[in-house]
Order: C-alpha cells, then sequence, then structure tokens
C-alpha cells in the first residue's frame, strides 16, 4: 500500500513526470493509428479477394456441366452453394458497323450462372454499376445509362415494344411495328477494363479465344450490359462476365453432337463458421476433384499486405523503444529531486522495496495510464480521418494503390494491447535503474546533504 500511495503521489506531483506520460501517449497513439490504417487495408483486399473467388473453387476443366453435380456438391455438409463457371483469356475488340477497329485488348471472360454467383456472393448490389472513370467515389451509373445485369439497354427496349405490340393486340388495336435487329447479347465488363479505352455500357464488342494457330477457339460478339468492381484493381482490369452459355461458347465447351457440356469447375461458398480449407479436404475426399481455396489462388495479394503490415508494427515498436530514455531521463531526475524526501522516508522506517516499489508504481501508473489515453487519441484520429477527407474533399490516400474511396480503418482489439503492452514492458524496464538507485539511498546521506 506504501508504494501504491508513494509511487501515484509522485507522479502526480511532479511535473517532469507529464513529459514521460505525454512521450508514452504519443508513442502509443502514432502506432495505432499507422497499423490501423494498415490492418484496414488488408481486412479490406483480404474479404475483396475472397469474394472474387468464393471460399473454394474446383479446378476441373472439361468437367461435365450437370445438375447431380451440383446437388451432391451442395449436400456436403460444409457447402453453401455451388456455382458452375467457366473461364478462358481472350481478346476483345470494339467494333462499330460490324467492321473490326483492331483494337485488341486482353481479358479474362467468365461465363457464369448469373443466379448463382448472386447466392455465392461473388455479385452485389454495391458492386455493380460502377461507373467507368477514375473516380471511385463517383455514383452508380443511372438506370438509363446500363442495363440489368446481363439484359442489355438494347434488349431491354426491344422487351419493351415487343410488350406493347402484345398489349396492343389483345386490346384489339394490334399495332404493326417494322422489324428490328435482333439484340445481342450481354456482358458485364470490370470498370478498370472499360475506362482506359474509352468504353462505356452499350458499346457493341467482339471478343475471341485464339487457338494458337491462327484461328480460334470461339468467338462471340456482345454488348457491354453493365459494369462490376469487384475492388481488386488486377481482377477488374481484366475481368469480363458472360453468360454461361456464352461462357462455354467461347471457350469450346459447349454441347455438340454427343458431348455434353462441360465446365472449368465449380465455386464453393462455406456454411457459416466453415473453414476454407476444411472445405476443400471434404470436396476431395467426396468428389476426388481438386479443390482450391481462396488463399490458394489470391493468398499471395494478402500475404504481401501482411508482411507489410509486420513491418510496419515492428518499425513502431522500434520507435516505441526510443521513448525509454525519455522515461529514464524523466524518473531519473525525479528520483535526484526526491532524494531528501526518500532519505526521510528510510529513517522513520520504509524499506527499500517500498521506495523501489513506489517508483515501479509510477513508472507502471504512467506506462498503463499513457497507453490507454493512446488508445483513445489512436482510435479517435481513425473515426475522425475519413469524415476530415470528405469535409475538406482532400483523398488521404491514393485510390490507384489503396483502391477504395476511403482510407480502409481497422479497430482491431489486438493493435492497441500490443502496443500498449510494449510500452509497458520498455516503460518498465526504463525505471528499473531509478528505482535502484532510489533504493540505495541511506538516510545518512541525506542528512549530510542537507547540512
Amino acid at each position: 500500500m506504501l508504494s501504491t500511495h508513494l509511487g501515484i503521489r509522485w507522479l502526480r506531483r511532479r511535473r517532469a513526470a507529464w513529459l514521460a506520460l505525454a512521450a508514452i501517449t504519443l508513442t502509443v497513439a502514432v502506432p495505432i493509428i499507422v497499423v490501423g490504417v494498415m490492418q484496414g487495408w488488408l481486412e479490406v483486399t483480404a474479404r475483396q479477394a475472397r469474394a472474387a473467388e468464393s471460399d473454394v473453387v474446383i479446378v476441373a476443366p472439361g468437367v461435365t456441366s450437370s445438375n447431380k453435380l451440383r446437388d451432391r456438391l451442395e449436400q456436403i455438409p460444409c457447402v453453401a452453394v455451388a456455382a458452375p463457371y467457366t473461364q478462358s483469356w481472350a481478346v476483345m475488340s470494339r467494333t462499330a458497323g460490324g467492321e473490326d477497329l483492331r483494337a485488341n485488348i486482353a481479358c479474362q471472360v467468365e461465363g457464369i450462372d448469373w443466379a448463382a454467383d448472386w447466392k455465392l456472393g461473388r455479385l452485389t448490389a454495391a458492386a455493380l454499376h460502377a461507373p467507368p472513370v477514375t473516380d471511385l467515389s463517383a455514383p452508380p451509373l443511372p438506370a438509363d445509362e446500363r442495363g440489368t445485369g446481363f439484359v442489355t439497354q438494347t434488349w431491354r427496349a426491344a422487351t419493351a415494344l415487343a410488350g406493347l405490340q402484345v398489349a396492343s393486340a389483345l386490346g384489339g388495336m394490334p399495332i404493326s411495328l417494322p422489324p428490328y435487329q435482333r439484340p445481342r447479347p450481354g456482358v458485364v465488363c470490370g470498370r478498370e477494363l472499360l475506362y482506359p479505352h474509352a468504353m462505356l455500357p452499350g458499346e457493341e464488342i467482339q471478343i475471341a479465344v485464339p487457338n494458337g494457330a491462327g484461328g480460334t477457339v470461339g468467338r462471340i460478339t456482345a454488348e457491354i450490359s453493365d459494369t462490376v468492381g469487384i475492388g481488386v484493381l488486377e481482377i477488374d482490369r481484366f475481368l469480363v462476365l458472360a453468360p454461361l452459355p456464352l461462357g462455354q461458347r467461347l471457350g469450346g465447351l459447349q454441347a455438340k453432337d454427343d458431348r455434353a457440356a462441360r465446365l472449368s469447375g465449380w465455386r464453393l461458398s462455406a456454411q457459416p463458421g466453415a473453414e476454407p480449407h476444411a472445405v476443400a479436404r471434404a470436396v476431395v475426399q467426396d468428389t476426388g476433384l481438386r479443390a482450391l481455396t481462396w488463399q490458394d489462388l489470391r493468398g499471395n495479394l494478402v500475404k504481401g499486405m501482411e508482411i507489410q503490415r509486420n513491418i510496419g508494427a515492428l518499425v513502431m515498436i522500434l520507435i516505441q523503444g526510443i521513448t525509454v530514455f525519455i522515461v529514464y531521463a524523466v524518473f531519473s531526475t525525479m528520483v535526484v529531486e526526491l532524494r531528501h524526501d526518500i532519505g526521510v522516508l528510510r529513517g522513520i522506517g520504509a524499506r527499500r522495496r517500498d521506495i523501489a516499489g513506489a517508483v515501479l508504481w509510477a513508472g507502471a501508473v504512467a506506462c498503463v495510464g499513457g497507453g490507454i489515453l493512446g488508445w483513445a487519441i489512436g482510435w479517435g484520429v481513425l473515426a475522425a480521418l475519413n469524415p476530415f477527407s470528405r469535409a475538406t474533399g482532400i483523398p488521404l490516400f491514393p485510390q490507384d494503390v489503396i483502391y477504395t474511396p476511403e482510407a480502409p480503418i481497422s479497430y482491431t482489439w489486438w493493435i492497441p494491447l500490443l502496443f500498449i503492452v510494449t510500452m509497458t514492458v520498455i516503460g518498465l524496464l526504463a525505471v528499473l535503474l531509478p528505482a535502484w538507485r532510489a533504493a540505495r539511498v541511506e538516510p545518512i546521506d541525506t542528512l549530510r546533504e542537507g547540512a
């Protein structure tokens, strides 16, 4: 009790102690801010990469497109949804009046079942209708500038005309409309694939998969129906989503003669709480097909950011280590200033361990108190970053690097705990020598000094 009382009293009454408290607060707040943003960046990237690939991907080129296999996959206990897909690297070119403009653009075409991918979670309302511009905070495309999924603007207008013709016939006043060309099938393109080439929804494109011998495996002509922003730059700059039959035709996987239509594989979402690697093992055991998790396919991107975060945290800890000199200097000065008082306390019976404990208590209170204050300041600054950016119109981080209109922020509990514990350990190490010196003060020496 004596050590606690003396430590808090000394800390409160010595102005020099406030310098140590301020240094500790700053060296906890700054790392929380820096690592909080880095962790937020990591979490956003991991979430986007997982959504882009789904939890588990079955890579089985040539597997037949059958509902029996879908049912079998969805009966595996830890699998929630199974969605078929085809995947082909292709060359896309803009067409005008049927004439190829020879502006070849590399792209990755995925044939998907729209409803299944929606249930899978790969397609979301927030990801669709992304404007093909460089400003990620721009509002979504209005309805009159885009299609609806694979239904293009042209197809939507043709459907409306056909409906008008049917309604007029039912009403007894049939309308005779001139013949119109059947609309092209629609595809959804990644926003980063369009704006560098000044392309917009509504334009007609041609996509071909070369066969390596001067010909093509498959070729389709389609209309850009809509845009999608998965949130990963390296995906959005190549991605083209097409209806599954169109993707099968492009990749030469369509039904032909006595051969059934084929797929590149299946994407699976796991049941809540299921670990992707456990799901992949269950799929392999049940079907014998090759199953990869999203970490296997996109893990390098996330691991690279984990390394950056870990390096950032290490640098912040090393910066915290510099505080040892400030804390040591403050508490050494405190012990010198309190030398007479310590001598009096020793003279009236205070033990050495009581004096050393008082100095250590003062250091612990400064470290923990400064750490908690730094925690509050750090999270407060993190909470104010995006409102400040919106209010001033100043982007704090480059969008083309982070690929998000706002600073990604994480309030993960272990970040402040790590830096508070580290600062407490560093602070107590810095106080050890002043505490030992305080405990070595002899009453007779202080009396002689006073004389």
